[in-house]
């Protein structure tokens, strides 16, 4: 997602930079990018059109209209958002209602889920040598907290590239767990898809959605209600970190 790979760039480089700068100008203005040239991009930013195009290259789109479409996808990810609050009742009715189906939702998720798989994918975490975490958008939060927590009991944790870019040197007792709440961030690209599938290295996705097909072990989160995907999704990694307790 364009959004983690900016977010990326601004979060690893202190000293300032042409493709700094440019990371900057696409988190201010990604709302508008979608009506703007590569020219209009160029005048506003102070960048050159060659550094722009530069930098859309070094952000692994080939051209700038991928780059636009890739801005556009995001914009479409948001604008559908699913809104939990009613406006027309208080705020204490609003958090009565939310608390009520989220347990419900939970509920249902626990009683349909597969905790063997899940014990499973536990103890693959604990034997392996490091844990390599790839997630996009609002579940790659969740890749940090992880990484917080496997490393307090000594496993070493790593978070992949927003773009799995990077020459992982996999080792054979290593593993790979992809989180993805829908799956939208694959559906709009390919090659990312193609990129963890080629990779050499044991892999476990943890989705909610059933269609998925990506690795070769699978946890898929039954729900009840798929506007409260991302949090249950949240809720059984939690469930899953309650492992290294023991």
């Amino acid at each position: 997602m364009i959004i983690d790979k900016v977010n990326d760039i601004l979060n690893s480089h202190s000293s300032n930079t042409t493709l700094i700068e440019l990371c900057s100008y696409i988190k201010k203005n990604i709302h508008r990018i979608p009506q703007l040239t590569i020219d209009d991009i160029s005048k506003e930013s102070l960048i050159s059109k060659g550094q722009v195009s530069k930098c859309i290259r070094r952000l692994d789109y080939e051209n700038y209209e991928e780059f636009k479409n890739a801005c556009i996808e995001y914009l479409d990810l948001i604008t559908k958002r699913k809104s939990f609050k009613n406006p027309h009742q208080t705020f204490e009715t609003n958090v009565m209602y939310f608390t009520k189906d989220i347990i419900k939702n939970i509920q249902y998720t626990i009683n349909h889920i597969d905790l063997k798989l899940i014990q499973k994918l536990m103890e693959d975490i604990k034997n392996a040598n490091k844990v390599y975490l790839y997630a996009h958008g609002d579940v790659r939060s969740v890749c940090y907290n992880m990484q917080r927590e496997l490393q307090i009991y000594d496993i070493q944790t790593i978070i992949c590239d927003s773009d799995f870019n990077k020459d992982y040197r996999f080792l054979d007792n290593d593993i790979l767990i992809v989180l993805s709440t829908n799956g939208n961030s694959f559906h709009y690209n390919k090659r990312i898809i193609k990129r963890i599938r080629e990779s050499n290295v044991d892999q476990w996705l943890i989705t909610c959605n059933k269609h998925i097909t990506l690795c070769q072990n699978q946890v898929i989160i039954p729900l009840l209600d798929e506007k409260y995907s991302e949090y249950i999704i949240k809720y059984i990694i939690d469930i899953l970190l309650l492992e290294l307790q023991n």
